[in-house]
């Protein structure tokens, strides 16, 4: 457990110290020239903010492979073939849809809802979110806390459900916590069962996405995906038709992905 605490430790300092360093970096000329500090710099800019959440990252992947908390084996892509790969990305499809739709019936502050609505519409931002934050994430809660656990003989179920309520416990957004606990439960198993660490960074990859993409089409991060389907009806019948789709693609990668994680982490 002390490797689980010092991991959540390092990810939240590292967060912290990404954004002085870019800050700094931003208001070098005015603290120059004027001695002042512009502490707003990272919530009024998504390019500091985008660069910050990048930095962080490189941070985090460093510190783990200097002290040397990553495994080599879940790097590898192993014997799982791309098209496995592209059965994933449609799974999460009908996941998404069924999480989030569940979401919108919590009535949660979303404390983070117009730094994502800026984010999107920046380079670095979208960098950030789609692929920088996914795999930092990755490595630090599935292959740093989970597969760590899971060695130190905790049961997978329990190491699983551990490693993704700290994953949604850190996101310190009310709004965000409920889905990134699935979502890190969904990501864990993947893990598991798959043994390689690319296979729930693409799952990640392509969530975070989807909803870039959704902000991206209809430009407003109050509409529901009740509204998108034409209402509470037309939505529970898509509900249960991704549900289905859901147990039958879990089911085929449950077999498909097989138990590498048990030998290998």
């Amino acid at each position: 457990m002390k490797r689980t605490v010092c991991l959540v430790i390092i990810f939240l300092l590292a967060q912290v110290l990404s954004s002085l360093a870019v800050l700094f970096f931003f208001n070098l000329s005015d603290l120059l020239h004027e001695g002042r500090l512009d502490v707003n710099a990272l919530a009024s800019s998504p390019s500091a903010l985008g660069i910050s959440l990048l930095l962080n990252g490189a941070v985090v992947w460093s510190v783990m492979t200097l002290l040397r908390w990553t495994d080599r084996k879940s790097f590898r892509f192993r014997q799982i073939k791309w098209p496995v790969y592209a059965v994933v990305v449609l799974w999460m499809l009908p996941v998404i849809f069924v999480v989030n739709l569940l979401l919108e019936t919590l009535t949660l502050e979303d404390l983070n809802k117009d730094v994502f609505a800026t984010l999107v519409y920046n380079p670095w931002g979208v960098l950030a979110i789609v692929l920088v934050g996914p795999f930092t994430e990755e490595l630090v809660f599935r292959m740093g806390i989970q597969r760590h656990l899971i060695r130190y003989r905790m049961r997978p179920w329990m190491a699983i459900l551990l490693s993704a309520l700290i994953f949604g416990a850190v996101h310190g957004n009310p709004a965000q916590i409920p889905g990134a606990v699935v979502f890190g439960w969904v990501l864990g198993w993947l893990y598991w069962r798959s043994g390689t660490i690319w296979i729930p960074v693409v799952a990640h990859v392509f969530n975070n996405f989807v909803g870039v993409a959704m902000l991206w089409c209809t430009g407003d991060t109050d509409t529901t995906l009740v509204e998108l389907c034409g209402g509470a009806g037309a939505a529970s019948v898509w509900a249960l038709a991704a549900a289905v789709c859901g147990y039958v693609g879990y089911r085929y990668l449950d077999k498909v992905l097989g138990v590498e994680g048990e030998s290998g982490q």
